[in-house]
C-alpha cells in the first residue's frame, strides 16, 4: 500500500468519524460535507465499497450522491 492510499484512508476514517461526532450536535449539512468528504477520500484510496455504502444510505446518501454529482459536473451546478 503506497503512502498516498494509506492517507486517503486515515482522511477518509478521520471524516467519518467527526461527521459521526457532528451529527449528534450539529445539523445535517455540516455532517453531510464531512461524509461527503469522506466518500471523495476513499474514491481517491480506491475503496470504491465504502463510497457504496455512504451513497447507499437512506438518510444522508441522496445527498451525498447530489453532492459527489455536483462536484463532477460543475458546468451544471449554476445551470
Amino acid at each position: 500500500m503506497s503512502v498516498s492510499v494509506f492517507i486517503d484512508r486515515f482522511e477518509a476514517w478521520a471524516l467519518l468519524a467527526l461527521g459521526l461526532a457532528a451529527g449528534i450536535v450539529l445539523p445535517h449539512p455540516v455532517t453531510t460535507a464531512l461524509w461527503t468528504g469522506a466518500a471523495r477520500a476513499f474514491e481517491r484510496a480506491g475503496d470504491v465499497r465504502m463510497v457504496e455504502r455512504l451513497t447507499s444510505g437512506t438518510k444522508f446518501g441522496s445527498r451525498i450522491r447530489a453532492t459527489l454529482r455536483a462536484d463532477r459536473l460543475s458546468h451544471l451546478r449554476f445551470a
